[in-house]
């Protein structure tokens, strides 16, 4: 999601909104509150409103999510450092607040999981596969 700027135009957000809606999981949209109607005269304007503010909440919810990230990287240098069988920081389930618009111009305010070990998991995979790969090389070449 792009950060939101005062030049971005109605066309801008609600795309950036109908690209968020694709995230969510049909169990999920069909659990969420039926949003509140608001009178016709101000629905636009109320609606914009409440698109600007999902931005603003999910652009912190990323940065926030960066930070996380960040202290578990401290933590993990840290430990090295320290004593091998002494935790420095216990990890469970994390989730950020997370706003999506609908195709029908309706909100869901969701929670959005974190994935701290991500990075882990990613570099345990390529190293498979870079193992693999030279296995792959080592029996061509004999």
């Amino acid at each position: 999601m792009k950060p939101y700027a005062d030049n971005n135009t109605k066309a801008d957000l609600h795309e950036i909104a109908l690209l968020q809606t694709k995230t969510i999981s049909t169990a999920l949209a069909t659990r969420a509150i039926a949003p509140l109607q608001l009178p016709e005269d101000n629905q636009d304007n109320e609606t914009d409103a409440l698109l600007v503010q999902a931005q603003r909440i999910n652009q912190m919810a990323a940065q926030l999510e960066a930070m996380i990230l960040e202290f578990k990287t401290t933590a993990s240098k840290l430990q090295e450092k320290g004593k091998p069988y002494k935790s420095i920081c216990e990890y469970l389930p994390i989730s950020v607040p997370w706003v999506i618009q609908k195709q029908d111009r309706s909100f869901i305010f969701t929670m959005q999981k974190v994935d701290i070990f991500k990075a882990e998991r990613q570099a345990a995979q390529l190293a498979q596969q870079l193992r693999q790969h030279s296995k792959i090389k080592e029996e061509r070449s004999h």
